[in-house]
């Protein structure tokens, strides 16, 4: 028996070729066996050795490539002798193929357990289904965070099960009973109720996912009711962005930078996560035209004399991104400073029960105050709500006037303004 590498092309060819193996055991016209195997491996013809039945060691080329890519030659004819060894006579060029794929990639081959639980499928549906979903509007696959949100679900759901002395779920235990339990668990831990809600959605989506692939046909997760609250969410309106772009930062230059980055936010409705998707090329006769992360949604946004003179500060290079855990940080450090100190009250319920809290308002502030704090300003200077929503990115007008954090006393003033102007 003998395996051979070599490779189909002649040493005149610029692209790489395939290294490809061939395994002889007697003479053909005597029964004897011929093997053929086409590997992952490449190789540039000028550097194959035929005789070495390798790369050639005189050839200029990275040794650690070399060395390495002669190794998996090595490796690849011992794997394909000892399959041989073990398959003998019966072994085709397809079962050869087969074999060496499961022994590359024994994951793939692995037995996975049947499902017939809820928590199994959930571990499933992490593992397998949630990495190729895409999302229904842009056809793109989730992103990272997406898939966190899957895992933190996943996780709760565990808790849970450990929380009623209990390893798993019966698809048959969805019940009412269930539900209350469940929604009581997180509750129990001071979750806000749009939080709840969020635990509540994801799990519906994985039990609508396991009854389409046939294995829940329980239907009872339809009826659970998703919780969702409006919030007390701020915005900084011009006085006090005014006053935070005033504020002399130079002796912290990361606060300044997070400001400066803030400011663009709150002059152009952008989301953190296009903030950094933004490039110079990007900016153009006055304008800001990108497409969002999130919607894929195409905007053009024109340029605050805000954001030109923060551009220009920077060369039309934005700051270097950091996360927005920092980001959301540094700019509570940096409106503290500039003393937006406003006293705010905020409703809503944590752990079932109705909370009114009090705190200054840059305890509040983060990078998405900067999205809200646009819209609403936009909408106070009485803008078309389609204008402000073409710039935003958002679709409908429900979505976007959820962005609007005008308050009650500030309604009735542009409405008495507005009276004013008609009846003169």
């Amino acid at each position: 028996m003998k395996v051979k590498a070599f490779i189909r092309t002649s040493k005149t060819d610029k692209e790489s070729a395939n290294v490809r193996f061939r395994l002889s055991d007697g003479r053909l016209n005597k029964g004897g066996v011929q093997l053929f195997h086409k590997s992952e491996i490449t190789v540039l013809p000028e550097k194959w050795d035929e005789k070495a039945e390798e790369i050639n060691a005189r050839v200029l080329i990275d040794d650690h490539l070399r060395k390495k890519t002669n190794k998996a030659i090595r490796e690849r004819k011992t794997l394909i002798e000892e399959i041989y060894e073990k398959k003998g006579k019966t072994l085709t060029s397809e079962i050869l193929e087969t074999e060496i794929e499961k022994a590359l990639n024994p994951e793939k081959y692995e037995i996975q357990p049947e499902i017939k639980t809820v928590l199994q499928f959930v571990d499933k549906f992490i593992r397998e289904i949630a990495p190729t979903r895409k999302h229904k509007s842009t056809g793109r696959l989730l992103v990272y965070r997406n898939i966190q949100k899957y895992k933190t679900t996943a996780s709760h759901l565990k808790d849970f099960a450990k929380s009623l002395r209990k390893k798993d779920f019966e698809f048959s235990e969805i019940d009412q009973t269930f539900y209350d339990n469940y929604v009581s668990f997180f509750q129990k831990k001071n979750y806000t109720q749009n939080t709840v809600g969020k635990h509540v959605e994801v799990l519906k989506l994985m039990l609508k996912e396991a009854k389409l692939q046939g294995y829940n046909n329980n239907p009872f997760y339809e009826s659970f009711h998703v919780f969702t609250e409006d919030t007390d969410t701020i915005y900084l309106n011009e006085t006090e962005l005014q006053q935070l772009k005033e504020v002399d930062l130079s002796k912290t230059p990361y606060l300044d930078r997070v400001r400066d980055s803030f400011l663009i936010l709150a002059w152009t409705g952008c989301r953190f996560s296009d903030f950094e998707r933004i490039a110079k090329t990007d900016i153009k006769d006055g304008f800001i035209t990108f497409r969002q992360q999130k919607t894929n949604t195409k905007v053009t946004i024109p340029l605050h004399r805000v954001v030109t003179e923060i551009l220009e500060k920077y060369d039309y290079r934005l700051p270097e991104p950091i996360t927005n855990q920092r980001f959301n940080e540094y700019i509570k450090e940096a409106c503290k400073r500039a003393e937006i100190n406003s006293i705010e009250t905020t409703t809503r319920t944590v752990g079932g029960q109705l909370v009114t809290e009090r705190f200054e308002k840059w305890e509040n502030v983060t990078s998405h105050t900067g999205r809200r704090s646009f819209a609403t300003n936009m909408y106070k200077l009485k803008l078309p709500s389609l204008m402000i929503m073409s710039v935003t990115g958002h679709k409908t007008e429900k979505s976007f006037l959820k962005y609007i954090k005008v308050k009650q006393h500030e309604h009735a003033e542009m409405m008495k303004e507005a009276w004013e102007n008609i009846y003169k």
